[in-house]
């Protein structure tokens, strides 16, 4: 594990950014090598398939999984009908989102150095690292493994739940081109009328943050750029969201996706619009 010993000291050396709000993002993260390694496994990357058919057939050959996935549905062929016939959610009450994907998440790794990589992020060094640059103090476990977001996958505006101590995502995909697709991650904050929201979260701690509508705020940073990195520790103002549309046949939206999540009970998640009721009282 010691090849890998640079991923933890260069997350230990980084400054922090505070605009939008605290985090940290790191380009070319992983070395020329390692990430290389990575993008060129016939795992994480292949020749264009012809139709979403043939996407999820090759994405099942490959070992991956349908997982559980917040702005995701879990069953295939009902994503399957709705992408040929574009037949998506347009927004309804309590769901300020406008479509819906699939995601997968891979669950045997044939190449022994991401197998290796993969375990060294789920390992004892990386969670402490972690831990201590963020001043994570509370009991967690820790989850990292490598993910493929289909088309129209959409979460709105959201600092995640109170559970979770920390976010990190690490753009693992197929060439530079990806850099300027709709599929990266948005880091926001909220226009100058829904701005009361964070101090409204910081104390009704009986109420856990939810998705909000996209028009209630603006986006200040896309992470956009390959072999990049965005780590933050969430909290009332950390809003992040993604609203993709592009070709799957040509390649898939890939992360190396992890976070630490805290041990204990689940705050039920509140409705947007109870906050859009506050401000209109």
């Amino acid at each position: 594990m010691d090849k890998f010993n640079y991923i933890s000291e260069k997350i230990l050396n980084a400054k922090f950014s505070q605009e939008p709000f605290k985090h940290i993002f790191i380009e070319d993260f992983l070395s020329e090598d390692h990430f290389q390694q990575i993008i060129n496994d016939p795992q994480i990357h292949w020749d264009e398939n012809k139709n979403t058919e043939e996407v999820i057939a090759t994405l099942f050959e490959k070992k991956y999984e349908v997982q559980k996935f917040p702005g995701c549905i879990t069953n295939p062929y009902e994503y399957i009908k709705r992408y040929n016939t574009n037949d998506f959610p347009t927004g309804r009450e309590g769901n300020p989102v406008e479509s819906f994907g699939i995601t997968f998440r891979l669950r045997e790794y044939k190449n022994p150095f991401i197998t290796s990589l993969v375990e060294y992020l789920n390992g004892k060094e990386f969670k402490t690292t972690l831990e201590t640059k963020f001043n994570i103090k509370s009991q967690t476990r820790i989850i990292t493994a490598i993910q493929k977001n289909l088309s129209h996958y959409e979460i709105s505006p959201h600092p995640d739940i109170r559970e979770k101590a920390l976010t990190y995502l690490l753009n693992i995909n197929k060439d530079e081109s990806v850099d300027k697709a709709q599929v990266h991650t948005h880091l926001l904050k909220f226009k100058e009328e829904w701005s009361f929201i964070p101090e409204y979260w910081r104390t009704n701690l009986q109420k856990n943050r939810c998705w909000v509508p996209w028009e209630w705020c603006e986006t200040s940073k896309i992470c956009n750029k390959n072999n990049s990195i965005v780590l933050f520790a969430p909290g009332v103002d950390t809003l992040h969201a993604i609203k993709m549309q592009y070709d799957h046949n040509k390649f898939q939206r890939t992360q190396l996706y992890g976070n630490l999540m805290r041990v204990g009970n689940v705050i039920p998640q509140m409705n947007w619009t109870e906050l859009r009721d506050i401000k209109n009282a």
